[in-house]
């Protein structure tokens, strides 16, 4: 299923995405991108670095961004850019929760670009990244 073009508006919400911060989500993400560092994995080595424990690796914060606007977008659409900062780390525990707002809607080349501001928290409100996007949606031919 993809999105209907004729219904995309500047200043739609889009769902909002959430996934929980587990040590086994996060081992999955480590076993493909051989990233193992003590800090992702144990407590006690997050806290020594100075964080409350163990957080989740930066690149797989940002493929969760992308989790977001594919499910939003459905399978005709592409992601064409994900830009976000981030601000704080997510942590062991607690649920991240993605979600964005539509803020241009322009056609291109056949095509319907679709700009997003974007965002992530963690379940007690504290801001982990924000950023931009741009879906491109497939006009009917």
């Amino acid at each position: 299923m993809s999105l209907d073009p004729t219904t995309i508006e500047v200043g739609e919400e889009i769902p909002v995405w959430t996934r929980e911060g587990t040590l086994e989500h996060w081992n999955r993400f480590a076993a493909v991108n051989y990233e193992f560092a003590g800090h992702h994995m144990d407590d006690t080595v997050g806290r020594h670095e100075g964080f409350s424990g163990a957080f989740i690796m930066a690149p797989f914060s940002h493929a969760y961004l992308h989790a977001l606007l594919r499910q939003w977008a459905g399978e005709d659409s592409w992601i064409q850019t994900v830009d976000m900062r981030l601000k704080n780390p997510l942590f062991r525990g607690r649920t991240l929760l993605a979600g964005g707002t539509v803020t241009a809607v322009r056609r291109e080349s056949g095509e319907l670009l679709v700009d997003l501001d974007v965002w992530q928290h963690d379940d007690q409100g504290g801001v982990l990244g924000t950023g931009t996007a741009t879906v491109v949606v497939p006009l009917a031919v």
